[in-house]
């Protein structure tokens, strides 16, 4: 399924960067924004530094999610 598809993507995203807590349930799992904003992180960890726009775009993103705004 689709949201297999996605559990799977961040799941590997998550173990790699060491994460203990892991998405077992899409729809549950991300609703208090924490491993979403997780997820953000490492992949803004992984974007290159010339792309300022882009790690600008979702720092503020994370941001949002952490304080509860999204």
């Amino acid at each position: 399924s689709t949201e297999q598809i996605y559990t799977d993507w961040a799941n590997h995203y998550l173990a790699k960067s060491g994460c203990s807590r892991l998405i077992k349930d899409l729809s549950q799992d991300i609703t208090d924004g924490v491993l979403l904003a997780q997820i953000i992180q490492i992949i803004v960890s992984g974007v290159p530094s010339d792309n300022q726009a882009l790690k600008t775009l979702f720092s503020g993103l994370t941001a949002s999610i952490t304080a509860g705004v999204c």
